[in-house]
């Protein structure tokens, strides 16, 4: 009865992962329009309907993507396989599961770097490297942040250094989060005013949809993983499958938060993102450790 509970757990947390990220970007397109007085998408099953009718349009290829349908079934498959450790840390938390996660989320990102790198285009040439400045910045933040949440929250204590510690490390990885989901000011790879779309621009039909989806269920995963990790190391005294509710309510909360935040910020320039990143985690790091060591 046990396994079977487990396996009913892992099929349903995984069909959540493969179905909200389009409908929570539906979702998150209503509410910019609704904060921008814009009517918007007709309805929030919008993102769902653009990716299923690109899906459906003729294959085309340019010459220089021919190894680029590989590289996306690779990635998507890698995504599967990430989904599927989200899933399970919440049924078993180990330090390793976390480490693979990392690993396999900063995989997805190289592959979608190296396949818009394949491209001739000025404009996309110039989205990419956009983006790489960011990613290699946000990225080793990333590294950095998963695991001193991880040990703030497998020290937590009452007292004020532990809940210090922790309100650090939730920041950090928070901006992270929302920095790794490239939402406005940290979109600067696509910069649809200035670069037309930028490292996505020669993307079309099947390979455009393919891209959009793996995009927006690693936006969901990093989104989730901070969540998984809090609510799974805390040990709660609750059946597996409300746990795993829980994640995914706090998790589509934080999604729709950053949403909210999005639209009421304007695209920054690189010089000034990069920068702002560069200053704001080594501080986080720094104040942490001083904590700690105090």
């Amino acid at each position: 009865m046990a396994s079977l509970e487990i396996l009913l757990i892992l099929v349903v947390s995984m069909i959540l992962y493969i179905f909200l990220p389009p409908l929570l970007d539906g979702i998150e397109r209503k509410i910019k329009a609704k904060i921008q007085t814009r009517y918007g998408p007709p309805t929030i099953f919008q993102t769902w309907y653009d990716i299923l009718k690109l899906s459906s349009k003729e294959l085309k290829i340019p010459p220089t993507f021919q190894f680029s349908v590989f590289l996306l079934v690779l990635a998507f498959s890698i995504s599967i396989v990430t989904i599927y450790l989200l899933s399970y840390i919440i049924i078993s938390l180990d330090i390793y599961s976390i480490a693979l996660i990392i690993v396999l989320i900063l995989s997805i990102h190289s592959l979608i770097a190296f396949i818009s790198t394949l491209s001739s285009n000025p404009f996309s040439i110039i989205g990419i490297f956009r983006g790489l400045t960011i990613d290699i910045i946000n990225e080793m933040g990333f590294i950095a942040s998963i695991p001193l949440y991880y040990l703030s929250i497998k020290t937590l204590n009452l007292s004020i250094k532990s809940l210090l510690l922790l309100i650090l490390s939730t920041i950090f990885v928070f901006i992270v989060s929302y920095v790794a989901s490239k939402r406005l000011p940290y979109d600067l790879h696509e910069a649809e005013p200035e670069l037309a779309s930028g490292s996505i621009i020669e993307f079309s039909g099947p390979i455009l949809a393919l891209y959009l989806y793996i995009h927006l269920i690693d936006r969901y995963t990093i989104t989730v993983l901070p969540v998984a990790i809090g609510l799974s190391s805390i040990g709660l005294s609750t059946p597996l499958y409300i746990t795993m509710i829980l994640v995914h309510i706090i998790a589509i909360g934080i999604y729709l938060l950053f949403g909210v935040i999005a639209p009421l910020l304007g695209r920054s320039r690189i010089d000034i993102a990069v920068k702002t990143l560069m200053f704001i985690y080594p501080i986080i790091i720094t104040v942490w450790l001083v904590v700690k060591v105090l």
